[in-house]
């Protein structure tokens, strides 16, 4: 047998959760900007999204999500895009994520399989949400941004959640991607926390960032 090898140094493994990782840079730059909405110029400095995490989370939580609860998300890339992702994983759940190009049948088809139970996503995707978790197990949609007869991420905010729900970093699956669907139906892709710490550890390793 034979054996390849990187000639880059080996990364070490770490015992962390996503979130616990992204909180080490940011607290790095508290101070600085670190996420800025183009449209409407919000900015949110390494703290203040750490705090905005810390209470979405919160508020999750005291909503009952946790570990075995998958929250579908249907947005454009924000700031609250990323807001979300790791609120929930801070609270020990499954983000399935969503093309924001699908159309109601495919969005359907993903929230089914994965059993989301519930949908965060953008005003403007309401019709289609609303077609899309007819049939699922999704309980409520919630809104980035305000709109009429729903709840959104900022009515959540609550008492922050200081530390990691307690998940097994190495099975717990924390995203669950659909495939493209080439050869056949979309097949959600199981990720953990392992996964994407060792992704990110290796990039900026090899970025020297």
């Amino acid at each position: 047998m034979v054996e390849y090898r990187s000639p880059l140094p080996d990364v070490p493994l770490r015992d962390v959760s996503i979130t616990e990782r992204l909180f080490e840079g940011l607290l790095h730059g508290a101070d600085r900007v670190m996420l800025t909405d183009g449209p409407s110029g919000a900015a949110l400095t390494g703290a203040a999204l750490i705090d905005r995490i810390q209470r979405l989370a919160g508020g999750l939580q005291a909503e009952g999500v946790g570990p075995g609860t998958v929250i579908g998300l249907l947005a454009p890339n924000s700031p609250d895009y990323a807001v979300v992702f790791h609120a929930a994983a801070l609270a020990g759940a499954t983000v399935t994520t969503l093309n924001p190009t699908y159309t109601a049948t495919e969005a359907a088809y993903q929230l089914k399989d994965s059993g989301a139970v519930l949908l965060v996503t953008i005003p403007g995707f309401l019709p289609l949400a609303a077609t899309a978790t007819q049939g699922s197990m999704v309980r409520e949609v919630l809104t980035i941004g305000v709109a009429p007869g729903h709840r959104s991420i900022d009515d959540l905010l609550g008492p922050p959640l200081m530390a990691q729900v307690p998940v097994d970093l190495d099975s717990h699956v924390l995203a669950l991607p659909y495939s493209s669907g080439t050869t056949g139906l979309p097949k959600g892709v199981m990720l953990s926390h392992r996964n994407m710490v060792v992704n990110v550890d290796q990039t900026l390793a090899l970025l020297d960032i």
